[in-house]
């Protein structure tokens, strides 16, 4: 088969689909059956027209795929591939290569808080700067104003972000202020540069503007900074010295109320003023429901600014939401519109979804039309959460932050639905449910601490502790929007699982016996009652969940092993423990069929009415087990069983003194007792395939298929051809037992199969001898006379579908005008072609049909 694709290179843009073209051709003599598909991309991408095809011999067909690449993809050149897969003998595949080109769409935006502040000598503002394109965000960031009055400090001073990913940076403009007189107004530009910093970036003479300002992130802010004195206090004390200690303290409280952040406070006005507000310009409105992003709860008191499309610096209308998040603004004329809503503590956001004004939706309004449902989603600036985890050893710990649990049919935070933990950070009630999603995961510090940084806000969070064998302790907390929640405190306390029970020897209780239950690293232990209720115990403070192996001794009777699982804070009792006076035990060792231990094997005794179970060792003394306190006599019946082996049952008779009597069924008894040797619950298939040569002489050879099927499983893989003494091996491992069809395949040659059955355990010899490989042969003479050319002539071999393009072999002729092609690939049709010397022109050809193994001759004619 032949295989092109076109094109080999192609630019993709997101949501833009690319149709690549796959032309397919069938060179042979038989209809041939083939299958497509892409590999190197996600296969939501693709879109094939068909991916299995049917064509005759010498047909051709081009189908085609539609490649969509999704949004956000990374930049650059990412390489896919088109195989082809024959369906039919000899089942080859084609892989033929393109390469998709993402080209760079870069975009960085870049947000101030607070847009204004009012401030005295310096001023700090929080830059968000956020890499929404598909390359590398790379620069320095610069301040520029209008008075080159301010110098800029930025905390870090250079941004490297990569694709989706956001930075924070604190920003300091520092500059003099007015001694006296009226407050001054400063413009401040803050532009993220691309490529490496100027020495100094410190007044705007450092910082050069840009060349073009539309080609680069820019924001802008407003500082005002007071005078030192202003002219209220200064004639005062010209008019009334008596007032001048009153008039100063009246001039520092007012300064430092002016001193606060501005943001909040001309938010606060703007919501105060926003009511009733409006332009009676116009009987058209719009109206909508504010909500939390975080928990769909309704926000109030969001300010929310209606704005002309044509001027986004007054807004014409406002209103505040209202208790149930609802606002309504009336008297709008008809036009276009955009909205911004704004809240303390939240990202101002402009509708539907856009943190910039440039993303936002444009709303035309109708006369005498009001367009309702235009609700948002409010999201607020991230929060932080710390606190402390108490306990006595808080060392390896981790504190998640997860989400409520939904299955507890309440929603935290909803009208009626307390919140606990909310002012104090003290949770109240039952632990909160732990089996919402996971946020973040962090460890506990040495002296208890943690803190989570860049919490998605407002909402209401679990906060879980875990520590291996502790009981896991879990805690609600409320986060307001933006809010730095501190002093959040944790106990870490031990286990919180119980187990109680019993203990009884021929129907008695008994004291005095020690019950140890054990679980990984855990244990602890108690000893039964000797007053009261003789023979009772209880294990307290056990970490949970676990499964733990509780092992109850005593001098002079034999120890009881069980194991028992403890759910999440269980409490398990009734457990009953009966020691034996007269009791024996087994033991032994597991091993593999090629002699070392076999660790992890579980080993059930039975005897029909009472069973027990244990596990060979995986440290220590490594396959070794033993199970006490089994009643004497009694024939029991031990089976051996892991997943990777094949499972193995004895048969064990126990006499009065705990001996293992002969009667016993399977068992292999040495001084270490029971002996058992598992086998693997697969099997192997290897072997090495040989083919004759030219010459007759079979040698082995490589790159020969073999290919397994049982069933719907198939294995396939390729014999050796380096180093040498391993040419033509293969080896097969893993496979379940069972019945195979084995098929050996080669290009050029008939396959051979064959039906082999597996058993667990076996490593079976497996090595076919193929056919002759398929050739070309024959004699080139004069057409005339029929006479020999002779040695030295050039012959080539073509595949018919490439003639004269493509040469597939060339060889020389004899001294008595023959030549051979030996090994080639068959079924095919091939064009031999004879030339006198290379670069000449052709002096005779022919056509020649090759079936597999097919040793085929074609002579050739020439002309004198």
């Amino acid at each position: 088969m032949r295989v092109s694709v076109s094109p080999s290179r192609v630019e993709v843009s997101a949501g833009i689909p690319q149709s690549i073209a796959i032309t397919i051709t069938n060179p042979g003599t038989v209809i041939g059956g083939y299958s497509l598909r892409l590999l190197g991309a996600d296969p939501s991408w693709v879109e094939l027209d068909e991916d299995r095809i049917s064509l005759f011999p010498d047909e051709t067909r081009t189908l085609v795929a539609t490649v969509t690449v999704p949004a956000g993809l990374a930049a650059g050149e990412r390489r896919m591939a088109v195989q082809v897969r024959e369906l039919t003998p000899p089942e080859r595949s084609t892989v033929e290569e393109f390469v998709l080109l993402v080209p760079e769409a870069p975009s960085t935006q870049v947000r101030i808080d607070p847009v204004t502040l009012t401030a005295g000598r310096t001023g700090r503002f929080s830059l968000l700067i956020d890499n929404n394109g598909n390359t590398p965000a790379r620069g320095w960031l610069a301040g520029l104003d209008a008075e080159n009055a301010m110098r800029y400090r930025f905390d870090p001073p250079v941004i490297d972000l990569a694709p989706g990913e956001h930075a924070v940076v604190d920003v300091r403009a520092r500059g003099r202020r007015p001694l006296i007189g009226q407050p001054v107004v400063r413009v401040l530009d803050v532009h993220l540069v691309e490529g490496s910093p100027p020495a100094t970036t410190g007044r705007n003479q450092d910082a050069p503007k840009p060349p073009d300002p539309e080609q680069r992130p820019a924001t802008t802010a407003s500082m005002v900074q007071t005078a030192v004195l202003s002219r209220g206090p200064i004639g005062l004390l010209g008019l009334l010295a008596a007032l001048t200690v009153f008039a100063l303290v009246l001039t520092i409280a007012l300064s430092r109320l002016v001193g606060q952040s501005a943001a909040d406070r001309n938010l606060a006005l703007e919501i105060a003023a926003a009511d009733g507000s409006g332009t009676s310009s116009g009987n058209s409105g719009v109206a909508g429901t504010v909500r939390l992003l975080t928990t769909g709860l309704p926000v109030s008191g969001v300010a929310v600014n209606v704005y002309s499309a044509e001027d986004l610096v007054t807004p014409l209308a406002s209103d505040a939401t209202d208790v149930e998040g609802g606002y309504r603004i009336d008297g709008l004329a008809a036009g276009d519109y955009k909205l911004v809503f704004r809240g303390a503590g939240f990202e101002p956001l402009w509708y539907p979804q856009s943190l910039g004004v440039e993303n936002a939706e444009t709303i035309t309004v109708e006369a005498d039309h009001r367009i309702a449902g235009l609700d948002v989603a409010l999201g607020g600036t991230p929060a932080t959460i710390s606190g402390t985890v108490l306990g006595e050893d808080v060392a390896d710990a981790t504190v998640s932050l997860r989400t409520p649990d939904t299955t507890l049919g309440v929603t935290p935070g909803a009208a009626g639905v307390p919140t606990t933990g909310a002012a104090t950070g003290v949770a109240t009630g039952a632990p909160p449910g732990t089996g919402g999603a996971s946020v973040d995961t962090v460890p506990v510090a040495a002296d208890g601490t943690f803190t989570f940084a860049n919490v998605p806000s407002p909402s209401v969070y679990d906060l879980v502790v875990t520590k291996k064998g502790y009981a896991t302790s879990t805690q609600r907390v409320d986060v307001a929007a933006g809010e730095a929640r501190e002093g959040v405190e944790i106990n870490l306390i031990r286990g919180n699982g119980i187990i109680s029970g019993s203990v009884t020897s021929n129907g008695k209780r008994i004291d005095g016996v020690t019950i140890t239950a054990t679980s990984g690293e855990s244990s602890s232990s108690t000893v039964s009652l000797s007053s009261g209720d003789v023979g009772s115990f209880t294990l307290r403070r056990l970490p949970t969940p676990g499964v733990y192996t509780l092992v109850a001794s005593k001098e002079g009777y034999a120890s009881q092993t069980l194991s028992l699982t403890l759910a999440d804070g269980q409490e398990l009792t009734g457990v009953a423990l009966s020691l034996g006076a007269s009791s024996g035990s087994l033991s032994g060792r597991a091993l593999l069929s090629g002699g070392g231990p076999a660790a992890g094997v579980t080993v059930s005794v039975t005897d029909g009415v009472r069973s027990v179970e244990t596990a060979t060792q995986s440290s220590g003394k490594i396959g070794n087990w033993k199970v006490s306190g089994l009643d004497l006599p009694g024939t029991y019946t031990v089976t051996f069983s892991r997943s990777d082996l094949a499972a193995q049952t004895v048969s064990v008779t126990l006499d009065q003194v705990g001996t293992i009597t002969p009667s016993s069924i399977g068992a292999t008894v040495t001084s270490n007792g029971i002996e058992t040797v598992m086998k693997s619950s697969t099997t192997v298939l290897e072997g090495r395939v040989t083919q004759p040569g030219n010459d007759d002489v079979v040698r082995p050879v490589g790159e020969v298929t073999v290919e397994l099927s049982s069933g719907s499983s198939t294995y396939r893989v390729t014999t050796a051809s380096v180093p040498a003494d391993q040419r033509g091996r293969y080896r097969v491992e893993g496979l379940p037992p069972g019945t195979y069809t084995v098929s050996v395949s080669r290009a050029g040659v008939r396959p051979t199969s064959t039906i082999l059955q597996l058993a667990a355990g076996d490593t079976r010899d497996y090595s076919p001898e193929l056919a002759k490989a398929a050739s070309v042969r024959g004699a080139v003479a004069v057409a005339d006379s029929g006479a020999s050319v002779g040695g030295g002539y050039l012959v080539e071999l073509y595949r018919a579908g490439s003639y004269p393009g493509v040469v597939y072999r060339t060889t020389r002729t004899a001294a008595d005008g023959s030549y051979v092609f030996a090994d080639v690939d068959a079924p095919e049709v091939y064009v031999v072609q004879v030339r006198r010397t290379q670069g000449a022109a052709p002096i005779g050809s022919g056509n020649v049909t090759v079936a597999a193994s097919q040793q085929a001759t074609r002579n050739v004619s020439v002309t004198p």
